[in-house]
């Protein structure tokens, strides 16, 4: 017979399983029936010649089962019978079903939400053609070579014209400020525009799904400039399907943005998503006229990528990069200190936040163990109720292979249905993770439920039954009969055992719980850190808000005047104590540097060791509003404007680098390509959240609005109440300008809160998974002390009727419960060691095993201790000793 009839024969009798066994029970009735006719010729009783014919047969059920066996078909329906039975079962217990299938969901949800995460963003390859060709070009400085500089458009050029290795590259500005207006009015909306150059989407390996890329025609002109010889763009499909409806047509036609018509030279396709800025919803050309400033080889501000060509290592394309950035710094001594470097794109995006995710792979591991260890718990309890139900089967000839099978396909199916809850509980979660580290982890945007993540659900689920099932199937395939049939005094010796083994387990999930509640408090200190670090500014009740200026409606003379008329009338509106602008906020991170030298001053002509300055554009009463005092000279006032000769307010730090020694104001300096001369002093303000200093200059929008269209962040010091200021000032903002839309109002120190991304994505996180595990800690803690106490009724009911004190029996059980959770807390010492080393990335100001973390850690588990012995101790005495002793 061939293997597929025989194949298809098993599937007929599984199928037709009740006409096969209808047909197989009318044959062996009408067997019977033949021998019995036979014994009764011989004269035979009815009653015995049926009995005799049976007997002959080898018993009717035994038939069947040796037919099944013949048809190969008996593991299935055995199988079959045991899913039934567990059901069956589970309906009989279900607060035991629906506390394990809550457990597990929590677990398998959480793990696969976590790991999906760490999926999409550390492990998937870049959705880009060859994505291990693309790479991220870095300027840095002979002195700090592990720097990651943006590039400036002098060294870009040169890199496109003279480097063999790259099958392209491409420069993007990928300012935050970069963006244009779509829309009038209240229906107004920002949206993300990206200058690029020509080879953009050639270095990515992706083409519009409708019309062209740009070509090097192109990158002339562009977004901020005045005069825009061909205004074209690429857009996003989403931005063709929310404004265009989807038009074909629309290639050729135009989109209004900032007020000015660019004309569509194409559509991206709906499954390309930007590798620098997801959210991108157009792209316009980069103004990479080689006659712009040609010699300003230090005016960092281009990201630039690059694909290598085939068969091409990134060791030996860096050993070209590095020979032409040495040549460079001949052709441009400006630049002598400017090197390059070459990293990965996908490590480049995503290393900030591997750790991160890392911690959370780990800490869902962890959480998922103290699963799987309760669930063992509560099927052992379960087993020691079903002793009985094991022995009698043992005794009546049942196999101990059948009953360790039989609580195996219990755990299945346990953890199926778990699995089953667990994919909602991993929708949240995917949604929870999405909306934590919305804009600040690279990639979790495209964070999706696929048919592998579904598969390594089923898979973590069927690992999670055998680990949890195996002990308890062991433990229950091992029972006595004679042991537990006999009386309940071994039997009561062998709960112990179990309680003893369950307190192991128990103080295990104490263990776990001790790890990840540690790495959370870790996370939590080091926030308490941040928090008292001194930034120089006070951000408490300021409210902040952008205010985009079109640069088709306003040339540098409107630009200047509207942010110095914005200022005074929001100044002028009640609650409101100073109010400017700036180009970037502080304790936000470097944004705009500058290589800067003095010209005056001991070190004229003399080499600096950071040349490289912080630099910031401000309007209005921006000290004031941020409460950055004076130091010296005087700030910036009405008569700094176009007309004045360039002046700079600098901050301490920068007074003593650049002037060491000698007074600073009225001192000479030349950065950006202009000679500037120093009015004032302020304190240093924080760069970033924690508390690092870096020289920093400062210049009045009024007098450097014709640089660019540079895109400042209102600054309002408020007396206290930030909503009514901000509903005051978007009317201000309207009254000004009826077309302008005023965009992400936010107190300041929300804003602060938003450069702790990643510290913050994982606290959250890491907070969670440590409720959980001492939560399913503290019902494990509950559940072995309330069985220990089940089982030694008996004994307390002895000792209270001896005189025994109440408080006696709660002491002794109190004192189990804090035997079991010191046993954990010492065990999870050594876990929160490992943890916090991996953290320290992540830490500030606080030691990996900072003591006062591990004391209140371990005092908060302790407490949880005592409050999961406590109802069980309160049982102990509730009984009356006359009725557990009668």
């Amino acid at each position: 017979m061939s293997m597929l009839s025989d194949l298809l024969l098993r599937l007929r009798a599984i199928v037709f399983r009740r006409a096969e066994d209808r047909e197989l029970e009318e044959e062996l009735r009408v067997h019977v029936e033949m021998e019995e006719e036979y014994r009764r010729r011989s004269g035979v009783s009815h009653a015995e010649a049926h009995r005799q014919a049976v007997m002959a047969l080898g018993g009717v059920e035994r038939v069947k089962e040796d037919v099944r066996d013949a048809r190969r078909t008996r593991a299935f329906f055995d199988g079959a019978g045991d899913v039934r039975f567990a059901f069956r079962t589970l309906r009989r217990n279900p607060v035991f079903a629906a506390v394990a299938v809550l457990t597990l969901a929590i677990g398998i949800g959480g793990a696969t939400a976590v790991f999906s995460a760490v999926d999409t963003v550390l492990l998937a390859p870049l959705p880009y053609s060859q994505p291990g060709r693309l790479v991220r070009l870095y300027n840095t400085d002979v002195r700090a070579p592990n720097d990651h500089g943006f590039v400036t458009p002098v060294h870009f050029l040169e890199y496109r014209d003279g480097m063999s290795s790259f099958a392209s590259v491409a420069a993007v500005m990928t300012y935050d400020a970069v963006g244009a207006d779509i829309g009038r009015g209240d229906r107004a909306r920002r949206i993300r525009v990206l200058p690029v150059s020509a080879d953009y989407f050639d270095v990515l390996g992706v083409r519009p799904a409708l019309g062209r890329a740009f070509s090097r025609d192109d990158e002339h002109g562009g977004m901020n400039e005045t005069v825009q010889p061909s205004r074209i763009a690429v857009i996003s499909h989403r931005l063709w399907q929310e404004e265009l409806r989807g038009d074909p047509s629309a290639i050729g036609g135009s989109i209004v943005m900032d007020g000015a018509s660019y004309r569509i030279a194409g559509v991206m396709p709906a499954s390309f998503v930007d590798p620098l800025v997801p959210r991108a919803d157009a792209w316009t050309p980069e103004n990479l006229d080689p006659g712009r400033d040609p010699s300003n080889a230090t005016n960092h501000y281009l990201t630039v990528i690059a694909r290598l060509r085939p068969t091409l290592s990134i060791g030996a394309a860096q050993a070209e990069l590095t020979a032409l950035a040495t040549r460079l710094g001949v052709k441009y001594p400006d630049a002598r200190d400017t090197r390059a470097r070459l990293d990965p794109l996908k490590d480049d995006m995503v290393a900030p936040t591997a750790t991160a995710l890392e911690i959370m792979l780990g800490a869902v591991a962890l959480v998922l163990l103290i699963v799987c260890v309760n669930i063992a718990t509560l099927m052992l309890v379960r087993g020691s109720q079903r002793q009985r139900e094991f022995a009698v089967r043992t005794a009546l000839g049942g196999q101990r292979a059948r009953i360790v099978r039989q609580m195996l396909v219990e755990s299945i199916v346990i953890a199926l249905v778990g699995d089953v809850a667990g994919l909602a509980v991993a929708r949240a979660g995917m949604a929870a993770i999405v909306r934590l580290g919305d804009g600040n982890i690279p990639r979790l945007s495209s964070l999706a439920l696929d048919p592998r993540l579904l598969m390594f659900s089923i898979a973590l689920s069927t690992l999670c039954a055998l680990i949890f099932g195996a002990a308890p199937a062991v433990r229950a395939a091992r029972t006595r009969p004679g042991d537990v049939l006999r009386g309940e005094g071994r039997g009561a010796s062998s709960g112990r055992g179990q309680v003893r083994l369950r307190g192991a387990l128990v103080a295990a999930q104490v263990a776990l719980a001790f790890v990840l509640a540690v790495g959370a408090g870790l996370l939590l200190s080091s926030f308490a850190q941040l928090r008292r670090v001194d930034l120089g500014f006070r951000s408490a009740d300021v409210l902040t808000f952008e205010a985009h200026l079109p640069g088709s409606r306003y040339d540098s003379t409107a630009r200047a005047a509207f942010y110095d008329d914005l200022a005074a009338a929001i100044e002028r509106e009640p609650g409101v104590r100073a109010a400017g602008g700036t180009s970037r906020l502080p304790a936000t991170g470097s944004y705009n540097s500058w290589g800067t030298r003095p010209l005056s001053g001991p070190l004229v002509n003399t080499k600096i060791d950071h040349s490289s300055l912080e630099q910031r554009v401000i309007s209005g009463d921006y000290f004031a509003a941020l409460g950055v005092p004076r130091l010296a000279g005087r700030l910036f006032e009405a008569g700094d404007d176009a007309h004045a000769p360039p002046r700079v307010v600098i901050s301490k730090s920068a007074a003593q680098l650049l002037f060491p020694g000698v007074d600073p104001i009225g001192q000479q300096l030349r950065t950006g390509g202009i000679t500037w001369t120093v009015i004032g002093v302020v304190a240093d303000v924080a760069l970033d959240i924690e508390g690092h200093v870096e020289p920093t200059l400062y210049h009045a929008h009024r007098q450097f609005a014709g640089d660019r269209n540079w895109a400042l962040t209102q600054v309002v010091s408020t007396m206290g109440n930030v909503d009514a200021v901000a509903a005051s000032s978007r009317r201000v903002v309207s009254g000004i300008d009826p077309l302008l839309v005023m965009y992400h109002p936010a107190p300041l120190d929300d804003v602060l809160g938003r450069g702790n991304a990643t510290r913050t994505f994982t606290l959250r996180l890491l907070l969670a998974f440590a409720g959980v595990a001492i939560a399913l800690a503290l019902l494990g803690l509950y559940g072995v002390l309330a069985y220990a106490v089940r089982l030694r009724a008996r004994e307390f009911g002895i000792r209270m009727a001896l005189g025994a004190s109440p408080s006696a029996i709660r002491s002794m059980v109190l004192r189990q419960g804090l035997i079991v959770t010191s046993s954990g807390l010492a065990a999870g010492v050594i876990g929160a060691a490992a943890l916090s080393r991996v953290m320290t990335s992540l830490l500030f100001h606080v030691k990996p095993m900072e003591p006062a973390v591990l004391v209140v850690t371990a005092l908060v588990m302790w407490g949880v201790g005592v409050l999961a012995a406590y109802v069980p101790a309160r049982q102990a005495t509730a009984a009356d000793p006359r009725n557990v002793l009668s």
